[in-house]
């Protein structure tokens, strides 16, 4: 016999794709960790504004309407920030909370040092 959930949200994270899971924790985790440029707080604060300014392209007194089209531009710059944010940190804040998360193993090498460069000349022959 199949279990529902008990409250209406306990399934909404069954409709977000793992990947997307993954990538809003990471982006959390970059948001507090403080060796992550301060810039991370621009689209954040971008939304916060759009959202309590009163220009809106559909007002909010049209009860229903107007808060759908607020909660659209939020979702979309949450999907926005999780795609971004990574970028903005640097590549080995990423990968340690990567690790910490247990999405990449201990031994991946995700970037090349400069130990595993190979310095080589060849010549080709017709």
């Amino acid at each position: 016999m199949e279990r529902r959930p008990t409250s209406a949200f306990a399934g909404a994270g069954a409709l977000l794709d793992r990947g997307i899971r993954d990538q809003l924790r990471l982006s959390w985790r970059l948001l507090r960790d403080e060796r992550v440029t301060a810039l991370k707080f621009a689209i954040p604060a971008l939304l916060a504004l759009y959202v309590v300014s009163p220009i809106d392209p559909i007002p909010d007194f049209l009860l229903g309407l107007g808060q759908v089209d607020d909660l659209g531009v939020v979702v979309a710059g949450v999907l926005l920030i999780a795609r971004i944010l990574p970028g903005l940190a640097p590549g080995y804040v990423v990968d340690e909370h990567l690790r910490d998360m247990g999405l990449r193993r201990q031994a991946e090498k995700p970037q090349a040092a400069a130990e595993d460069v190979v310095d080589a000349q060849f010549n080709v022959r017709g």
